[in-house]
């Protein structure tokens, strides 16, 4: 039998077409795979996971601190945990888990004391959130419940939009509409308020 050197060589393109086919289609396969693991992995990622989270640049856990103002001791801090972000364009300090803050006066008496089950400090605006659970109690055993408060320590000012109640000797009070204080509670004021004033009759 006489095989013609053009049948051969058709039948070696064709053969090599083949090859190449094969190779296409295990690529396109291979690729198809890929693509296909990949979606798969990705969505198996918990979306908090992949979201864009600042990420702090100091944290610290079990903190006891004290804060100074020209060399005097001013306030001492304890929370379960801090964030400082101080890179931010508007850099804060971030407690996830509360924090509880004692006020001093010169003569390193404790004056005021806030607690709450989370916060914020802005550092250049030097002012404190609470929210959560917020506790406030004064050298005189007056005491502040609420569940939103701001601080201004530079101006010695605490303030809310939030109910608000205080108990102050047999005298309780809830506010509504906004409280205004100074941080020790001697002065404050409601624009709405209600509450009870027991008067000793003799």
């Amino acid at each position: 039998m006489k095989v013609r050197l053009y049948d051969f060589v058709r039948f070696f393109e064709k053969k090599q077409r083949c090859k190449n086919l094969g190779i296409v289609v295990l690529s396109l396969g291979t690729t198809i795979l890929i693509l296909s693991c990949s979606t798969k992995v990705a969505s198996d990622i918990p979306p908090d996971l992949i979201s864009n989270k600042k990420t702090p640049s100091i944290e610290a856990t079990d903190l006891q601190t004290f804060y100074t103002d020209s060399g005097i001791v001013r306030y001492f801090l304890t929370t379960p945990k801090l964030l400082s972000f101080d890179q931010e364009k508007e850099p804060y300090k971030e407690f996830p888990e509360g924090f509880h803050i004692q006020e001093f006066d010169e003569n390193k008496k404790i004056i005021s004391e806030l607690s709450a089950n989370y916060g914020k400090n802005f550092v250049k605006e030097k002012k404190w959130l609470a929210t959560g659970k917020v506790v406030m109690v004064n050298d005189k055993g007056d005491t502040l419940r609420t569940e939103e408060l701001i601080y201004l320590t530079q101006e010695n000012r605490i303030f809310s939009d939030k109910f608000v109640n205080i108990k102050k000797g047999d005298m309780d009070f809830n506010g509504t509409g906004g409280f205004e204080s100074d941080t020790q509670m001697k002065k404050w004021s409601f624009k709405k308020t209600k509450g009870h004033i027991f008067v000793d009759e003799k």
